[in-house]
């Protein structure tokens, strides 16, 4: 009985065992369906499959990304499906003000995202190729797109929050600071999704990851955003102010208006 539990082939049942034990189990139904969306479906379509399987079967993700099997096609759908979210959550950011901000600001969120990805996605590759980690370059722009996928998710899902308070209230400082949580919410959730990831395929590469270079990285990530938001704004806009595409100031920067904009709103009398 010893012989024959060694000389079993090593076939899926091994990694589900170690998968389990490391708290990277997933369903072998859920990847087979995955697997078979994504060599069937529309890249429209295969947005909305990740939809489904980034709120409850993140790990099939993960181990796709690891088989680096469609790639190309995960990564364009993916997009697809950022874009279409982060626009609506952007036309809710600017309809406090006019219609014209708010088409602005539904197509300049997109725009962020994608921005902040091609700046980011060239430095966490080369750093992880020069500290040893054995990750494709698709791997880590797909992994970049799940996290941008996961953020721009869960803003949707607080879109009809954000709505109601953009309808019963006109207080600018107020709607700045609330959506500026409500994106640090956000993003620390993605960030924790690419972290999971990115343990993940170095669990299956057999290599350790490296966890300090990841959080730098990450902190990398959160101040590119925030300054590409400060460039691109107004997301958002005082009723008071006329429409303007882009800010014409150049002085400041992101903290100064937030710490502004907490004096402003508590500091009243």
């Amino acid at each position: 009985m010893e012989s024959e539990t060694r000389d079993q082939p090593d076939s899926d049942i091994s990694p589900q065992k170690e998968l389990h034990n490391h708290k990277f189990d997933y369903s072998t139904q859920d990847f087979q369906m995955l697997r078979k969306a994504i060599e069937e479906s529309s890249l429209f379509r295969l947005a909305f499959y990740f939809l489904d399987y980034i709120l409850r079967a993140q790990t099939s993700l993960f181990e796709q990304i690891h088989s680096q099997q469609k790639l190309p096609r995960i990564i364009a759908s993916m997009s697809i499906l950022c874009a279409f979210l982060s626009a609506i959550y952007g036309s809710v950011m600017g309809m406090n003000h006019s219609f014209l901000l708010t088409i602005s600001s539904a197509i300049k969120l997109p725009i962020l995202f994608l921005l902040t990805a091609i700046i980011c996605i060239p430095s966490l590759y080369t750093f992880n190729v020069l500290l040893g980690q054995r990750f494709r370059f698709l791997q880590t722009v797909a992994l970049m797109v799940m996290t941008l996928g996961t953020t721009t998710i869960l803003l949707a899902s607080l879109a009809p929050l954000a709505f109601f308070f953009a309808l019963t209230t006109k207080d600018y400082y107020f709607l700045l600071l609330m959506h500026v949580a409500i994106f640090g919410l956000c993003g620390i959730y993605g960030v924790q999704y690419l972290y999971r990831g990115c343990s993940y395929i170095a669990f299956r590469m057999e290599q350790p990851l490296n966890s300090l270079l990841l959080r730098i990285w990450i902190a990398i990530y959160a101040v590119v955003g925030m300054q590409l938001g400060w460039r691109l704004r107004p997301f958002i806009g005082s009723v008071d102010s006329p429409f303007e595409l882009f800010r014409s100031e150049e002085s400041g920067n992101f903290y100064i208006a937030v710490w502004n904009s907490i004096i402003s709103l508590f500091g009243r009398r």
